[in-house]
């Protein structure tokens, strides 16, 4: 037998891009890698899925890597052929919207037809089918968007304040469906108008019938609201619970202390790596301050309940809350008071006339005021419906009461890592 018939010849395989990464339950801590999902299987997603988990090898539990999120968006950012484009469009959108809203334009003759354009090529720019059709075909391409420019404004809001990556988190900030109701009742009583009907009357001018009417539909709307918050809710319980769960049932199954004080900085190290991702969205600081204020508060004031001064301990955290609520609600009339002055001073000074630069001073002053009075009312909005998924999940009678308190300590981690997220000093909102 010759020396190259006697040769060891081993097999091999092209380099994949595997990832590497530590199983966080503390009784495993095994390094495993995996491969990021493939195009394939992202596609037969749901869209609403923003994250995956990962299959240990060596405990055959699962959890959610690090960085999933971004992965996933890339992956998806790489079956529409846009690369990252799609963030950088939303956000340039979002800075011209404001610059160029009628409202702020008044004197500009061309403002509307400005602002309509400007939304028309939004959608045809974030939409990579329909950016290729126009590449193709110009502006004759079908299925463009009308000469209207209709965005719908659940969209716009839902990206204005945390976007996609906020979902599992927040839920959809209800403003914008409410924004995008009105809007379509606006134009429905302006088409009655147009075809010669009554516009619509005041509620003492309404007959008995029409008040009941009224009211009913009214009723109709408020249970669709309540449905839509509960189902919100839920979904919400849902993640965070699975969230908590890598740290209640990590500490649950360590060894001694050394063990479960490892599990609380994996955990804790976890968290920070995605709150460091949220922070780049929009307003994204902001919304983990207040997410991790409730986080945290709802976290104190279960230990304190349940520890050993009892209820005198929750009734005091709960007074806090309160005073906290009562602040925010506040600031929040303050801000939309402040916005209604600067509209009442800009009217007066055109009456009266101003400069040119005067008069962009206050429009800038009413777009900045305007945007801080809609973020107040969104944040009111999510620490309200936060508040209630937090209790729902410390206080699950379907699971003990240490599981509970180890929910409680996890949400106090959450909470804490959270609030002490801080902004880039070059970020540009």
């Amino acid at each position: 037998m010759g020396e190259e018939a006697a040769r060891l010849v081993v097999p091999s395989r092209r380099k994949e891009r595997y990832i590497a990464v530590t199983c966080p339950y503390t009784d495993c801590k095994a390094s495993v890698e995996y491969l990021p999902p493939t195009a394939e299987a992202v596609a037969a997603m749901p869209s609403t899925l923003t994250t995956f988990s990962v299959t240990c090898v060596a405990c055959q539990r699962n959890f959610d890597p690090p960085g999933a999120p971004k992965i996933l968006r890339e992956v998806r950012a790489e079956i529409k052929g846009d690369g990252g484009k799609r963030d950088d469009v939303k956000k340039a959108y979002r800075k011209l919207a404001i610059k160029l809203h009628p409202d702020k334009n008044p004197n500009d003759p061309e403002g509307e037809e400005k602002f309509k354009a400007l939304a028309a090529a939004y959608q045809v720019l974030s939409d990579p089918e329909l950016r290729h059709k126009y590449n193709e075909f110009g502006p004759a391409t079908p299925g463009l968007p009308s000469e209207d420019g209709i965005i719908d404004p659940e969209e716009v809001f839902g990206g204005l304040f945390g976007g996609e990556r906020f979902q599992d988190i927040i839920g959809t900030i209800s403003i914008g469906r409410e924004m995008k109701e009105a809007l379509q009742q606006d134009s429905e009583e302006l088409e009655k108008q147009a075809e010669g009907e009554e516009p619509v009357k005041k509620d003492e001018e309404l007959t008995a019938e029409q008040k009941a009417a009224k009211e009913a539909e009214e009723e109709r709307k408020q249970k669709e609201k309540d449905a839509q918050r509960e189902e919100r809710v839920v979904a919400l319980v849902e993640k965070l619970t699975r969230k908590l769960s890598i740290y209640s049932e990590s500490v649950a199954t360590a060894g001694d202390d050394t063990q479960a004080d490892e599990v609380r900085q994996g955990f804790r190290e976890i968290v920070r790596l995605e709150a460091e991702e949220l922070k780049t969205e929009n307003y994204g600081v902001e919304l983990l301050h207040a997410v991790g204020f409730i986080y945290a508060a709802k976290s104190r004031h279960y230990l304190a309940a349940t520890g050993m001064f009892g209820s005198i301990g929750g009734m005091f955290h709960a007074a806090s809350s309160s005073f906290h609520t009562v602040r925010e609600t506040v600031s929040t009339v303050r801000a939309a008071l402040e916005l209604k002055s600067v509209f009442e001073e800009l009217a007066k000074a055109e009456q009266d006339g101003i400069t040119e630069e005067r008069k962009k001073q206050l429009e800038d002053q009413a777009a900045e005021k305007g945007m801080r009075a809609l973020f107040k009312g969104a944040k009111l909005e999510v620490e309200s419906v936060i508040r209630e998924v937090s209790e729902r999940v410390l206080y699950d009678g379907s699971v003990s009461k240490q599981t509970q308190r180890l929910r409680a300590e996890a949400l106090g981690i959450v909470g804490e890592v959270y609030m002490n997220v801080k902004a880039d000093p070059t970020e540009d909102k």
